[in-house]
């Protein structure tokens, strides 16, 4: 919505804001970046986005990957990723005082992970966004039913998800 104009400002995961930046269309140079706000009592969080790099245990390419972590984890290359738009936590990267200066959204990345917290995932999180999904595009997109009738439906199909998964 952000993208195509339908909106005029939209919070999303740090990870998406190097390709609006980038992006004349979207605004460009224009664009701005905020922390997320403080929540009702005050507490202020952002969640980590992404996905870790891992070794499988029973990979006959288990070298290979390590010295591949080796790599992308030096200070140079992480530096380089950086610069193209990617994202390092790396301290000899963030701590270098010509950071907060080094892309229009870096400070606020900064002032972001500072206010990182871990939050429990729900290893139901698939199915019950793919009901949620379902249920808005009917009644926003395909204009099918009133907001309660896409709301009393998406209680009834989270209802059947936790009890398929046997927590309810």
């Amino acid at each position: 919505a952000f993208k195509s104009g339908q909106v005029a400002m939209h919070m999303n995961f740090a990870f998406t804001w190097p390709g609006l930046q980038k992006d004349e269309n979207v605004g460009g140079d224009k664009i701005g970046y905020f922390v997320n706000p403080k929540g009702p009592g005050g507490a202020q969080f952002a969640q980590l986005g992404g996905q870790g790099i891992s070794v499988v245990s029973y990979s006959d390419k288990q070298e290979q990957a390590l010295k591949y972590i080796k790599w992308f984890a030096n200070k140079d290359v992480q530096a380089k990723w950086w610069s193209l738009g990617g994202y390092s936590c790396l301290n000899a990267v963030v701590k270098d005082p010509k950071f907060p200066a080094s892309q229009p959204y870096a400070q606020t990345f900064l002032d972001s992970m500072a206010i990182v917290k871990d939050f429990w995932a729900e290893p139901s999180y698939a199915p019950l966004l793919q009901a949620s999904q379902k249920r808005f595009h009917d009644y926003v997109v395909a204009g099918q039913g009133s907001a309660k009738d896409a709301l009393d439906g998406l209680v009834k199909d989270w209802t059947q998800v936790f009890q398929d998964d046997g927590k309810l």
